[in-house]
């Protein structure tokens, strides 16, 4: 038993080869596997590979929007009028959260950070079959934060951008503003959209499980912002100008009041503001205060435009400087069915008298000389009955009959500015061609256009136009110191102290419902400043004043009041060799809460806009400061007000910047990075 036992337990030696037979075959087919996996993943990586990794990046590797961002306006010293600044929207999971039962709870909260909002409107989002719906408020930092710590389920925060004015007001109908799809509506938000605006980007992303993988990091944000624009604008004067209107409107409550100030060198608006106005930060009350009245209204010009026609007929030669017209005792039967009258009568008065007494008759007279067709040819030619070449959108050609429908009075009421219309924008630049020795210059709000890279594109400007000779544009610019400097002129109130004034005001009568009104009158002077070298073209029109409605009496004494602050401000020297007084002190920020007559909201100073922290007010010595903690459009001021280059990198708030704070020359640049908060 013990024999059969161990003879069994022995293996038979053909069952050891059987085995290493099996083990042999097996390792060759690991092997054989091994090889052929191998030769595969060989093929793979090095024969197929650009196959396979096209492959790859067809499934995973896609490209994303880079949403544009809209580029900053700018004056003419580079302070920030409009920027972009990073807000927060409110995204809802309505499915999620009926399905919790937290839509009182979601409600509720939101209307406590947005009290504003209509709770319908909430309400009505939260019935939606929808995994994904965002509102359309935007919250601030600090409103964002608060909804995070409630942790409402199915309530998510994305980022977003606004659209920021920090200066308010200031220069509102020249900025315009933008509608609920980030498109301007008017001003140079409308004008300059496409040079604003930017294009969106793509950029690569690898996608796995739904998120997205940046390649090489975060894209330059850059390459999709628009181009900053430039204006012609002075802040400064901008900020005197807004200062200036505002005591108009006090004082004689008119329907609509503009003011504009021109450079006649170049055409350039220095500044430009009306009454209706707005605060484009937050919602217009009424629509006319979006009315840009100063290049929109169109008015019968008056009296302002016997400078063209005394311009014309010197040019003309039908005229001379010094001859006397006789002006018929303030009243003249015309025709036998038209009566022509003088507000002052008067005898015999010399060509400078005539204008410096504003004198309809004799303005008759030096027109009959003319004729209608050598007079509308010369009003045409100072570019009335035009749209002028001006960036603003909206801008009004006016009305200009052809000389052909002329009828004899139409000639004479054209020849003292009726029967005619004009914006006060148009009156202006005919007059700064006067004080430019005859050369006329297109107006324009727009300085230079300046690309993300920092590049100035170049400003294509039509060249200067000479409408009269220098000599004669002289000449009329030297009569008309009369009208502010003698005891016969009707503009005694524009008068400067230290500077010679060459000026004209207007009494236009307006027409109603059967002719024209004698209780609507629309009064403005125009003038140039110094007189003998103009630096500043000024028009200060005012729409049915109450309590007076003579130029003089209503317009000429702000624009001395603003041609006196805008000479200290420029640093013209007197004309008298006396020393200027000491600049005036103005603010930016011009909303004045007691003018609540229809013409300017009942606003803050500073309004709180969305997306700005609160922070203690910058205090500046001297050189570069510490940007640190600032969001994007305060670092923006700081940098203005402390004479650097500011060239920021991302959005939010800034956490670096490339210099130290301490002593720079003025202009030098510095980097800054901002980054969203956490």
């Amino acid at each position: 038993m013990n024999l059969l036992s161990k003879h069994l337990s022995r293996p038979m030696a053909s069952d050891l080869r059987a085995v290493n037979r099996r083990a042999s075959v097996v390792g060759l087919a690991i092997v054989a596997a091994l090889f052929g996996v191998g030769m595969k993943a060989s093929r793979i990586a090095i024969d197929q590979h650009e196959a396979y990794a096209e492959q790859g990046n067809r499934q995973q590797l896609r490209s994303y929007r880079l949403p544009a961002s809209r580029g900053e306006i700018v004056d003419r010293d580079f302070m920030t009028l409009a920027v972009n600044d990073r807000v927060h929207k409110v995204v809802l999971n309505p499915r999620f959260i009926r399905a919790q039962g937290q839509e009182d709870a979601v409600v509720t909260a939101l209307m406590q950070l947005a009290p504003g909002e209509d709770p319908a409107y909430i309400n009505d989002e939260l019935t939606k079959d929808k995994a994904y719906r965002q509102l359309r408020m935007t919250l601030s930092d600090e409103q964002a934060t608060a909804l995070e710590q409630l942790g409402l389920p199915g309530v998510s925060l994305e980022p977003a951008s606004a659209r920021i004015y920090p200066r308010g007001l200031l220069a509102s109908h020249v900025l315009g503003r933008l509608n609920n799809h980030s498109g301007g509506t008017a001003g140079i938000e409308l004008g300059m959209d496409e040079r604003l605006r930017g294009r969106d980007a793509l950029s690569p992303a690898y996608f796995a499980a739904g998120k997205k993988l940046l390649v090489d990091g975060v894209p330059d944000s850059g390459i999709a912002r628009g181009d900053t624009v430039m204006l012609t604008i002075d802040s400064a004067i901008q900020a005197m100008v807004e200062e200036e209107i505002n005591t108009l409107v006090r004082q004689w409550n008119p329907t609509g009041t503009s003011i504009i100030v021109l450079d006649p060198r170049n055409g350039e608006v220095l500044a430009l503001a009306n009454r209706p106005t707005y605060d484009p930060n937050h919602p217009v009350e009424r629509a006319d205060q979006t009315n840009n009245l100063a290049i929109q209204s169109a008015y019968e010009p008056g009296s302002t435009l016997k400078a063209i026609t005394v311009a014309a007929a010197l040019e003309q030669g039908v005229i001379r400087e010094h001859e006397t017209l006789y002006c018929e005792k303030g009243r003249w039967q015309y025709t036998p069915r038209n009566v022509i009258h003088d507000a002052h009568p008067a005898e015999w008065l010399t060509i400078t008298e005539i204008l410096a007494a504003s004198s309809n008759i004799c303005t008759t007279k030096i027109a009959d000389r003319l004729g209608k067709q050598t007079l509308h040819r010369f009003v045409e030619k100072f570019h009335f009955g035009e749209r002028p070449k001006i960036e603003l959108p909206g801008a009004t050609a006016g009305l200009l009959a052809p000389p052909a429908k002329w009828s004899d009075i139409q000639a004479a009421n054209i020849a003292f500015g009726q029967g005619m219309s004009a914006s006060p924008l148009q009156v202006t630049a005919a007059f700064a061609a006067i004080a430019n020795e005859g050369i006329y210059h297109p107006p324009t709000v727009v300085k230079q256009i300046i690309d993300a890279s920092g590049e100035i594109g170049p400003q294509r400007r039509p060249e200067g136009e000479r409408l009269v000779r220098a000599g004669t544009a002289r000449t009329v610019l030297r009569m008309l110191e009369d009208v502010v400097h003698t005891k016969l002129g009707t503009g005694k109130n524009a008068f400067v102290a230290g500077y010679r004034v060459a000026g004209k005001t207007s009494t236009a009568q307006k027409s109603g419902k059967s002719g024209y009104d004698d209780s609507l009158w629309y009064a403005s002077f125009l003038g140039a400043v110094p007189a003998r070298t103009p630096q500043v073209v000024i028009m200060i029109s005012v729409d049915s004043p109450e309590g007076a409605h003579y130029g003089n009496d209503v317009a000429a004494p702000s624009f001395a009041r603003l041609a006196g602050q805008i000479m200290v401000h420029l640093g013209v020297p007197r004309d008298d060799g006396s020393a200027p007084p000491a600049p005036k002190a103005v603010t930016l920020a011009m909303a004045d809460p007691r003018l609540t007559e229809g013409f300017i909201p009942d606003l803050d100073i500073e309004p709180d806009l969305p997306g700005h922290r609160r922070r203690p007010a910058l205090t500046i010595t001297t050189g570069l400061p510490d940007f640190t903690g600032l969001t994007l459009a305060q670092a923006l001021d700081l940098a203005q007000s402390a004479k650097v280059d500011l060239r920021a990198v991302g959005t939010g708030i800034a956490v670096l910047q490339d210099r130290q704070p301490g002593p720079v020359d003025s202009g030098s640049p510095v980097r800054v990075y901002f980054e969203p908060p956490t």
